[in-house]
């Protein structure tokens, strides 16, 4: 009789811890499911880095920035920030949020996010606030995009080096392609200054001089491109960067 009473007592003890355990369960993985695809920093006026070299890069083929691409968040970037905020109906408020970043890479894909069909409001350089009025919705790229180069026609203005031609102080890929990076001087560098330029990643005069300006857009272009971030160009970054030219006719 005692084993049944003791028994009938610990089975609704048993029921009750269960019920806890299951119910306790739920709220920790509730938790893990809350966190945001968004991985990237907020910037603002101040920040510099990679991110920033990123976010001027897309902001700059999106027609929003005309300035370097140095990874230095000063004022001229904060009002390209702006302006794309309230074209895509957020608060012009020039900083960049994780809500921005999502609207610049939708699930990390190219930019594809619906804006205001009306053109951006100058934005003050004092205050980087404007009203916000928007009416009806556009792709925010209305460029279509450039055509890969064919393998069978490359472009006729970025080509590798004959061996003959190449410069005993650079190194090159069995292909041709001078392997860059800083500190490099000379006619390799110009060529690379053109393709960045025609890219638009790079500003100013070609002077053949691989310095931290010339870095900074190989870098954000890389970032742009998928590609390893690291500011040295050889025969893939050649390559990446070729395919992104408009296809000559």
């Amino acid at each position: 009789m005692l084993y049944y009473l003791l028994l009938f007592i610990a089975i609704p003890v048993l029921i009750s811890s269960s019920a806890m355990v299951s119910t306790a369960a739920p709220a920790k993985i509730a938790q893990v499911n809350a966190v945001g695809n968004i991985n990237r920093p907020t910037l603002k006026i101040g920040s510099q880095g990679e991110r920033v070299s990123e976010l001027q890069a897309a902001l700059k083929l999106l027609g929003f920035y005309t300035g370097t691409v140095d990874g230095i968040y000063q004022q001229g970037t904060a009002i390209a920030v702006s302006q794309f905020k309230q074209a895509a109906g957020l608060n012009p408020d020039g900083v960049v949020d994780p809500i921005t970043w999502q609207k610049l890479f939708p699930n990390e894909s190219p930019v594809a996010a619906t804006i205001s069909s009306s053109p951006p409001r100058p934005i003050s350089a004092n205050t980087l606030t404007v009203p916000t009025q928007t009416t009806g919705t556009t792709r925010i790229n209305n460029t279509p995009a450039p055509k890969p180069i064919s393998r069978n026609q490359p472009n006729p203005n970025f080509q590798p080096t004959p061996r003959n031609q190449q410069n005993p102080s650079i190194q090159y890929t069995p292909e041709g392609w001078a392997i860059l990076r800083l500190g490099n001087r000379g006619s390799e560098v110009v060529k690379l200054q053109k393709l960045l330029q025609n890219l638009g990643f790079l500003k100013g005069s070609m002077d053949g001089d691989f310095g931290i300006t010339t870095e900074a857009a190989v870098k954000a272009a890389q970032i742009r491109y998928g590609l390893q971030p690291d500011g040295i160009v050889g025969g893939a970054t050649w390559q990446a960067f070729l395919r992104r030219l408009p296809q000559q006719r």
